[in-house]
């Protein structure tokens, strides 16, 4: 009997793990749903530093592929062919008004109410004989003598895309 007790008391031991049986074990949990592509994408990002550099390497393709595609069309203005001594229409192309200064190049810097620098405000149209032309930085200015309107008399330097032949 000694060896039914023996052969009793066996199961009743827990085994060792590696020895326990398959019927033992956890059921498989339920499968888990997958992330949305765009929750995986961040999870990817988040963890994987690659995967980081790689978008960023993208993106900055992306970026200099926009500024270097194209552009190969290069507008030219159109500005009138003048000479001295001829009758112009000095008009702003913009619609503005157009400024007459003491020195070509001064433009940019003008103040219309600066009067040590401008001579006369030029509103609308207004016609004018060319006196002088001369290139300023890579800009063509003429100094007008203007024949008629607010400025009629006063004499002043402008930008050639002010001038309209006629």
């Amino acid at each position: 009997m000694s060896e039914e007790n023996k052969d009793s008391a066996a199961p009743e031991t827990p085994a060792p793990a590696a020895e326990q049986p398959a019927a033992t074990e956890k059921p498989a949990a339920a499968p888990v749903p997958t992330p949305t592509a765009q929750g995986g994408l961040l999870e990817t990002l988040k963890t994987n530093r690659n995967a980081q550099y790689a978008l960023g390497g993208a993106v900055v393709v992306v970026i200099l592929a926009s500024f270097m595609g194209g552009g190969d069309e290069v507008t030219k203005v159109n500005t009138a062919a003048v000479a001295i001594g001829q009758t112009v229409t000095v008009e702003n192309p913009n619609g503005g008004n157009s400024q007459l200064t003491l020195a070509p190049g001064m433009m940019g810097a003008a103040d219309p109410d600066d009067t040590e620098q401008n001579v006369c405000l030029v509103k609308g149209a207004a016609k004018g004989t060319i006196e002088e032309e001369q290139i300023a930085g890579l800009l063509s200015y003429v100094k007008v003598k203007m024949l008629e309107g607010d400025c009629q008399g006063k004499s002043g330097w402008t930008s050639k895309i002010n001038i309209k032949a006629g």
